[in-house]
């Protein structure tokens, strides 16, 4: 069903962009120009308006609000779904899984203003408080810094954790759709992430919070958190919608580990996202001074400002790039491999 709803929406002119298990698009129906305000599930159509917070909805309704004054295309567009136009227009009960949960910030009061763990790694508490992490005392997320996560319309949609005892518990737990965050672009604050990215035109890819805050801890806030390894859609798609000139991957440099994890993610991430941005935006910059990532290099009094306006020879990069997928080609994709060797073309 996800590919006739897909061709239907671009029929009637949507322009949609994909995060993965749903798109993104404008409010074609009401001349809407914001391209995140409509999300719409690709295994259900069912789709909600962010903007106008009305709830969810089943496709038929987006269409017959599009194609208004039209009957004879709707009923055809309708019936040219492998489906019955009634059993569309249903609000079937599981696809509630597939939505994205929100809560209400009073779920934030549960929250310690505790900032010891932190600020033992040398973050300020006034970017703890900006991060608005704090400690939980009970629940899903006991004992660990928790952070909630915010969307492009003020809402929390989930909360990363870090463990904050020495045991043998999850470094991090994630509760929501951590596929489909952006983080921390949408924290609710005076001069939001997101702003600093567009007036900047930068952005530095970070594998975990810790990363992150220690590059916001020394005045780079330009910021996104990868959760992991590999840059999601939802994060491409994000990134692809503003004019970046720089997009910088900071990962790990796991050089006392038998594999170096850290730095594969980072040229797999370069690979993949070389598909969608021209080379010359893109860079990856390992933690200074032969740390393992940004947040040891902060805690070591590292000058991350200095670090960043160090200059990268692209054309170098991308050189050992090559050479480093060549070497290292059995842990690559045919579709990597091959991206790899045009380069320097």
């Amino acid at each position: 069903m996800s590919d006739m709803f897909k061709q239907v929406l671009q029929e009637i002119g949507y322009n949609l962009v994909d995060c993965g298990d749903h798109w993104r698009t404008n409010a074609l129906y009401r001349d809407g120009d914001n391209r995140t305000a409509i999300q719409i599930y690709k295994n259900t159509g069912v789709w909600t308006d962010y903007i106008r917070s009305e709830g969810y909805r089943p496709l038929k309704n987006l269409i017959e609000l599009t194609l208004r004054g039209q009957p004879d295309k709707i009923k055809s567009i309708l019936k040219s779904l492998d489906t019955k136009p009634d059993e569309i227009s249903e609000y079937k009960p599981k696809a509630l899984i597939e939505m994205e949960k929100t809560y209400d910030d009073s779920i934030l009061d549960k929250l310690f203003p505790n900032y010891n763990f932190y600020s033992k790694r040398k973050i300020s508490e006034q970017t703890q408080k900006d991060f608005k992490v704090g400690l939980a005392g009970g629940g899903n997320m006991y004992r660990r810094m928790v952070f909630p996560i915010y969307n492009g319309h003020s809402q929390i949609v989930g909360f990363s954790g870090r463990r904050v005892d020495d045991n043998d518990f999850a470094k991090w737990k994630h509760i929501g759709k951590k596929n489909n965050w952006i983080y921390p672009s949408f924290l609710p604050n005076k001069n939001n992430i997101d702003s600093i990215i567009h007036l900047k035109k930068s952005v530095y890819l970070t594998e975990s919070i810790g990363d992150a805050m220690a590059l916001y801890d020394q005045g780079i806030k330009n910021v996104v958190v990868i959760f992991g390894l590999s840059a999601s859609p939802a994060v491409i798609s994000y990134l692809s919608g503003i004019n970046l000139t720089k997009i910088i991957i900071a990962g790990n440099n796991d050089t006392g580990s038998k594999e170096n994890r850290g730095l594969m993610g980072s040229i797999k991430n370069y690979l993949k996202l070389s598909r969608y941005f021209d080379l010359d935006v893109l860079s990856i910059k390992l933690p200074p001074n032969g740390h393992n990532d940004i947040g040891d290099a902060h805690e070591d009094s590292c000058d991350l400002v200095t670090w960043s306006k160090e200059v990268t020879d692209c054309e170098k990069q991308r050189q050992f790039i090559s050479e480093f997928v060549a070497k290292q080609s059995q842990k690559f994709s045919k579709s990597d491999i091959k991206k790899a060797i045009t380069l320097n073309e």
